[in-house]
């Protein structure tokens, strides 16, 4: 195992940011730091990263594995530590904040950290953090959570519902979702949920969310004529469940809802007891 020395240089970075209680550092900051040129803060910074006392986290930015690690080169082991400094703003959504909210059981080395803000995704020698762009307007819907003594910023539970519906290909297949949409019905804001679903602008969202809440009679219900609000209106096109390249867009067509149930039902019953 290599210890981590550090060079009369390397120390300049590494001390000083440390007694400044900074984590995070850019190329520019090395330079600033050491004294030194551009080309010879990329040397420092790759040098630092060898050595484990620097995790890149992308971008010419770099996040402090601080030396109460030890002397020895042990890896930065925490990916919430890790994934909440990829982007800013961001939150960690779909499956890990399904994750994280206790609707489903910790299983994936994927983190998937949604964010406004485009750049490149990241993987490490611990987990893959897979960034997740939308448009700012549907930048809503998160709150903070403490785990493993990090801070860290997630979607709420009903933004969290809508979104892995949204792609269930991030959430653990629509199995996954009819789990996380079982695990949540007796926590969510359904008046909030409708707020959300209203402001993210999506019928066809909507549809199967009011589909998938009603045909699986969950035991915790939505209010008395939520549903209703929710459901297809005359001249509505039909929307299919599963997306189309996976199951194919035949199916029984339910009118009530305008959905197309394109899905082997036993794949969505699998994951909760239906009533």
């Amino acid at each position: 195992m290599v210890v981590r020395s550090l060079s009369r240089t390397e120390a300049k970075v590494v001390l000083s940011l440390e007694e400044s209680g900074r984590e995070e550092i850019s190329i520019h900051e090395i330079r600033a730091r050491a004294g030194v040129s551009p080309g010879y803060a990329r040397k420092l910074a790759h040098d630092l990263a060898k050595k484990r006392w620097l995790v890149r986290v992308g971008g010419g930015r770099y996040l402090l594995n601080p030396s109460r690690h030890g002397p020895e080169a042990v890896p930065e082991t925490d990916p919430l530590r890790l994934g909440s400094r990829l982007a800013s703003p961001y939150y960690f959504g779909f499956a890990t904040a399904a994750e994280l909210e206790g609707l489903l059981p910790q299983a994936s080395r994927v983190y998937y950290v949604v964010t406004p803000r485009r750049g490149p995704s990241l993987r490490t020698r611990v987990a893959e953090f897979r960034r997740i762009t939308v448009a700012p307007r549907r930048f809503f819907g998160t709150r903070k959570l403490v785990r493993r003594g990090e801070a860290v910023t997630v979607s709420d539970i009903e933004r969290t519902v809508l979104d892995c519906l949204s792609r269930p290909e991030l959430s653990g297949g629509l199995g996954g979702v009819v789990q996380i949409a079982a695990s949540a019905a007796g926590r969510l804001d359904w008046y909030r949920l409708h707020r959300y679903l209203v402001r993210l602008g999506s019928r066809s969202l909507a549809l199967r969310l009011g589909f998938l809440f009603e045909w699986l009679e969950l035991g915790d219900r939505p209010p008395k004529g939520w549903l209703d609000r929710l459901r297809a209106r005359p001249g509505e096109p039909y929307v299919p469940l599963g997306h189309p390249r996976e199951f194919g867009r035949r199916g029984r067509h339910d009118r009530r809802w305008h959905v197309v149930l394109n899905v082997p039902e036993p794949l969505l019953r699998a994951e909760v007891d239906v009533r």
